[in-house]
């Protein structure tokens, strides 16, 4: 590695990068660094910012016209000023973005081109030593195994880059014994593997092949059972959606999750156009599911809850009934889910046995893939949701092309609930191509919804 741009964040009116020194021996020859900025459309020489101190990691450029896209490299110098070492240059669009940005990709950097283009599978989890850790994937063309960690020690108000891990994608983040885990798959549609860290993070063991084959997931929730961990993946057989076939996979508390040997993962369950609510007509292939929540109904049954794509239509779920040995899967109902169409985390709430969702309800007829409008439910029986509010929207003439609050992961934190989103904003190259890992705390959440449009303040 030489001189590396770690991160480029940008807000209103300003920039921060963020950087690793260059190793081996150069890293002794460096006594300051200069962050060199232009406008990308200008081919004069770009504004020169001295950093002095060869320990500084991390600056801010301020005072950046909004929407205008910058180019951004680190070069570091010796005592004489010569250049030790030069990163590769960066790109930014400074503008006001809801929430706080945990990392950035702009949709012509071409920092990640061998993995990918596109910011997507954001997941986050609170470590033992009250650290918060998040994790996004890189989609796009290239291999799609590609993961990046970051770390916050002041509630999300401040993050850093952590690390980045290959292979993984679509993964999910979760503490289990004190350790953390990292469930994902090799690639798109690849074996499912499970990396841990004993150290926050930092480093990783692994992976262990829990299952072989193609297999799809998203970051959602791996909850403890009777007695077990679970969580539910797809088995990849198809096109999208009919091609998906609903998988639980399970382990004993006491077992060791590196050794595959320990895991069950149940016979497929394939999905079933008989299943489609009376009345609607959608062509067989428009009808499918995936991204399930593996969930405890009030009777102490394991249910999963799995997104419904049901074009034209909308905001329906599905839910299968897990069998007890975590072998088998059997269809129960579909229900009515606002954001169905779009993945979900379902929680039930450890004290009052609430269920919870952050959602994508689709509120415009004819837009059943929008995801434009991030909204809070919840149900007390898992099968009738009620929404209280937005959290996220966008009411722009252009949101519902180019704007993206979606794949939200996030856990409870006493009043409050903690997320990692997904975000197309400013700048993206549409809605799903999302170009924000973000982070947001809901206070209070119980007490109802605080609606955040995306508009500057």
């Amino acid at each position: 590695m030489a001189l590396y741009l770690t991160r480029v964040t940008p807000a209103h009116q300003q920039v921060t990068v963020e950087w690793t020194p260059p190793d081996g021996d150069l890293v002794r020859r460096v006594a300051q660094y200069r962050l060199e900025v232009r406008l990308r459309a200008e081919t004069s020489a770009p504004a020169q910012c001295l950093l002095r101190g060869s320990r500084q990691r991390s600056a801010k450029v301020t005072g950046l016209p909004n929407h205008a896209d910058y180019a951004l490299r680190i070069v570091a110098l010796d005592a004489e000023g010569k250049v030790v070492a030069t990163s590769a240059e960066r790109l930014a669009t400074p503008g006001w973005v809801p929430g706080t940005v945990i990392d950035y990709l702009h949709r012509e950097d071409t920092a990640f081109a061998e993995w990918g283009r596109y910011i997507g599978s954001p997941s986050i989890a609170r470590l033992p030593d009250g650290a918060l850790v998040a994790s996004h994937d890189l989609f796009g063309p290239g291999p799609q195994t590609f993961t990046r960690l970051f770390r916050s020690e002041d509630e999300g108000r401040r993050w850093r880059w952590l690390t980045d891990l290959v292979p993984a994608f679509w993964g999910k983040l979760f503490v289990h014994q004190g350790a953390l885990y990292l469930l994902a798959t090799r690639t798109e549609y690849g074996d499912l593997l499970l990396h841990r860290s004993m150290n926050g993070g930092a480093t990783w063991k692994g992976p262990a092949v829990i299952a072989p084959g193609r297999y799809h997931k998203a970051p959602v929730p791996v909850i403890e059972h009777r007695g077990s961990l679970w969580t539910c993946v797809e088995l990849q057989t198809g096109g999208w959606p009919e091609g998906f076939q609903s998988v639980a996979c399970s382990i004993p508390l006491g077992a060791d999750p590196m050794q595959p040997g320990s895991w069950t993962v149940s016979e497929p369950l394939a999905y079933d156009p008989t299943w489609l609510p009376e009345g609607w007509e959608v062509a067989r292939k428009d009808q499918g599911f995936l991204e399930g929540n593996a969930v405890v109904a009030l009777d102490g049954r394991l249910l999963n809850l799995l997104r419904y794509n049901t074009l034209p239509y909308a905001n329906k779920a599905i839910v299968l009934e897990i069998a007890e040995d975590g072998r088998s899967q059997r269809f129960e109902r579909v229900i009515d889910f606002p954001g169905g169409m779009t993945k979900f985390t379902i929680m039930r709430h450890p004290e009052t046995g609430v269920y919870w969702s952050l959602v994508n309800p689709v509120t415009l007829p004819g837009k059943p893939n929008m995801r434009s409008v991030l909204s809070l439910s919840s149900s007390t029986d898992l099968l009738n949701w009620t929404l209280h509010g937005d959290i996220l929207r966008d009411d722009s003439p252009w949101a519902v092309r180019h704007t993206g609050f979606q794949y939200v992961d996030w856990l409870f934190d006493g009043d409050d609930l903690l997320a990692a989103c997904r975000m197309g904003f400013n700048g993206a190259r549409n809605f799903h191509d999302a170009n924000h890992l973000t982070f947001h705390r809901i206070a209070d959440f119980a007490k109802g919804a605080r609606s955040v449009t995306a508009a500057a303040p």
